[in-house]
């Protein structure tokens, strides 16, 4: 029963990646790794982050980089378009989380 289980939720996992939503975050993903300069600016700002989280004191200064390096990263249209079919996927993945559950809610109450 377990791999039965599993062959389900791999036809639903097959049935996304073939979505046009996915295919778009795929191929924005591919383009935002290989841009050296938007990856400088994300993984500026984690640094920023793990520099919060071990000297809070200097939080207020290391959010204003954050702040600043996010308005620059969010002014590419590669990073915009990114988030934007990231934001679509996550979309699609709730969805589809909110209908197995109601159907399972349905199927057990």
């Amino acid at each position: 029963m377990n791999k039965e289980i599993l062959d389900k939720v791999q036809e639903i996992v097959d049935f996304i990646k073939e979505t046009k939503e996915y295919k778009n975050y795929e191929q924005a993903k591919k383009l935002l790794e290989q841009d050296t300069y938007l990856n400088k600016l994300i993984n500026d700002i984690k640094d920023y982050q793990k520099r919060i989280v071990r000297n809070p004191s200097k939080k207020e200064e290391l959010e204003c980089k954050i702040q600043e390096t996010l308005e620059e990263l969010n002014s590419s249209p590669l990073y915009t378009e990114y988030n934007y079919y990231l934001e679509e996927v996550n979309n699609m993945l709730i969805i589809f989380e909110n209908k197995i559950n109601k159907y399972f809610e349905d199927v057990f109450n």
